[in-house]
């Protein structure tokens, strides 16, 4: 049955408390309340630290049967790239511990906008993808010379997704074309904060952007269209900001729920 999940990138933030998570609510117990409201969450922490096994396997135990997670690759894989050989068996280890208890739906590699598109980079995709068998990839590129024909064919060839963006046009970003690459659509919203993207200082600021109705509403129907054509699509939002994510996560299911109720493409119900 296709499937489209939507979620946030990331769950753990301070300041959600009062806006999504109740001010009496402890820390530890975010991801238990987070999954009673979402069926996916898009695993950030992943990107700065490799957690231990044991921190892994309480994450597990904390989200129900029908939960599943995208953890985005460590930055020695996308960022800093020297160090990728050291750093891929261990990132190999972690996404095992969610592959034995079948809550990964994938893992998601960020590169920044200096990886431009050349052989070179290419072949590391080749490496990467090749070295994760067995595990659903998805590549997301923050320059637009990949946005092309060539590339999009390349990550066919690869059996790798392509990362659906929604951000600002500025600084040689890619735009938010649709495209399926693998057997899954992928969309990340990041917002429309345009001004403060080139000289946020901080990752507040850059993501600080609430999306409205009218906004979500249009991307509806392309959504629609990507479950016509791939066996699942996951939405995450990244406006993190003051569970700004949450809030348009939310919404976004709510419109989408209202549209395919007439129509043939199954999708969950959304949770209470």
């Amino acid at each position: 049955m296709k499937t489209i999940r939507i979620g946030t990138s990331g769950f753990s933030y301070d300041d959600w408390i009062g806006t999504f998570y109740p001010p009496s609510l402890k820390p530890n117990h975010r991801l238990e309340y987070y999954s009673g409201k979402f069926r996916t969450v898009e695993l950030n922490s992943s990107f700065y630290q490799l957690p231990a096994l044991p921190a892994v396997y309480g994450m597990l135990r904390k989200v129900p049967d029908e939960f599943d997670f995208f953890v985005k690759a460590h930055r020695h894989l996308t960022h800093v790239r020297r160090n990728a050989e050291a750093t891929l068996p261990r990132f190999q280890e972690m996404l095992k511990a969610y592959e034995r208890e079948r809550k990964l739906a994938g893992t998601l590699f960020q590169f920044p906008a200096n990886f431009e598109c050349s052989d070179k980079h290419e072949d590391y995709l080749r490496w990467l993808v090749e070295s994760l068998k067995g595990v659903r990839t998805v590549i997301e590129f923050r320059h637009s010379q990949w946005l092309t024909d060539r590339t999009m064919d390349f990550l066919r060839e690869l059996k790798a997704g392509y990362c659906i963006v929604d951000m600002p046009q500025v600084r040689g970003l890619p735009s938010s074309r649709p495209h399926v690459t693998g057997d899954i659509a992928y969309v990340r919203f990041h917002g429309q904060n345009t001004e403060q993207w080139a000289k946020a200082s901080t990752r507040n600021e850059r993501y600080d952007y609430d999306y409205s109705d009218e906004e979500l509403r249009g991307w509806v129907p392309a959504i629609a269209d990507l479950a016509a054509e791939a066996k699942a699509v996951y939405v995450y939002f990244n406006n993190h900001y003051r569970g700004k994510a949450a809030k348009n996560a939310r919404a976004l299911e709510g419109f989408l729920e209202s549209f395919l109720a007439g129509s043939d493409i199954p999708r969950e119900p959304a949770l209470p």
